[in-house]
């Protein structure tokens, strides 16, 4: 009776993975479809699902809306906005992880909250903040703010991270020959690799799909992929097919490099989960 139970606990477990995964990856999939349609296609009443396949949308986004220079941009941003966040999150996760600094706690919870307080709170002021500086529509002032942004979820991943490297290590080094500072890029680093891996990716992610600063940052020069999705919605009408390409242009990027560090993004998570 029991082994009964427990195979139909299994069947229910999986049939409700099956649903989940469907209601997740079908707004993907009719998203791809669309932007395979021609626009009468992408228009009709009732969903038309054999049609013909046409690329001219993604003909008409890379090359006639260019688009594919918002896609440079996102990726500018992104990466430079990243590694940025991760050099300065290493610095500040590392002492509060090594020393006993007094009210490390409080401070750590601080930075925290940081990132809990609703963007559209600090909208106004940041953006008066750039205008007055003469930032706006500028690499620079994205980056800061990208920066900035991710900066508290970075320094508690990366806090957890070192928490996990036993001081025996880093004292093996220093005993060998090595200096602090050669100890922690040489011995401390290269051990929580995939940590950072996992901090820089979610770093990466937030900032490359990031819409509301961006949309009040940047202009015609340095305009982001989320923010160029808008020229698709006219007052006259939504171009659904030319849409639906740009926004499978931006997803593919991200599920590229998530599949690729997937292994190491999950060991990373894990390894920052476990306190010894």
């Amino acid at each position: 009776m029991s082994e009964s139970k427990s195979k139909s606990f299994t069947l229910l477990l999986y049939l409700i993975v099956i649903l989940a995964t469907i209601v997740f990856i079908f707004p993907i999939a009719w998203m791809f479809l669309t932007s395979l349609k021609s626009q009468n296609d992408a228009f009709t009443a009732i969903p038309k699902w054999i049609f013909t396949v046409t690329f001219d949308n993604y003909q008409t986004v890379l090359f006639e809306r260019d688009f594919q220079k918002y896609l440079w941009n996102s990726l500018y941003v992104s990466v430079f906005s990243t590694v940025l966040a991760v050099i300065l999150g290493s610095g500040i996760a590392y002492p509060f992880a090594r020393y006993n600094i007094k009210g490390a706690k409080d401070i750590l919870t601080w930075i925290l909250t940081l990132r809990i307080v609703p963007p559209i709170v600090s909208v106004l002021p940041i953006y008066l903040l750039f205008s007055n500086m003469n930032m706006l529509d500028t690499y620079t002032a994205l980056i800061l703010m990208y920066t900035f942004m991710n900066l508290p979820l970075v320094t508690w991943l990366l806090y957890g991270f070192f928490k996990d490297v036993p001081g025996e290590i880093e004292e093996s080094a220093l005993v060998d020959g090595c200096n602090r500072f050669t100890a922690f890029f040489r011995v401390i680093f290269p051990i929580i690799g995939p940590g950072l891996v996992s901090a820089g990716l979610l770093s990466f992610i937030f900032a490359w799909n990031e819409f509301l600063f961006a949309n009040i940052l940047s202009g015609p020069n340095v305009r982001t992929a989320p923010v160029g999705l808008n020229e698709y919605a006219t007052p006259v009408s939504v171009l659904w097919g030319q849409i639906a390409a740009a926004g499978t242009m931006i997803i593919v990027p991200i599920a590229i490099i998530t599949l690729v560090l997937q292994r190491k993004m999950v060991s990373g998570l894990t390894m920052g989960a476990v306190k010894g």
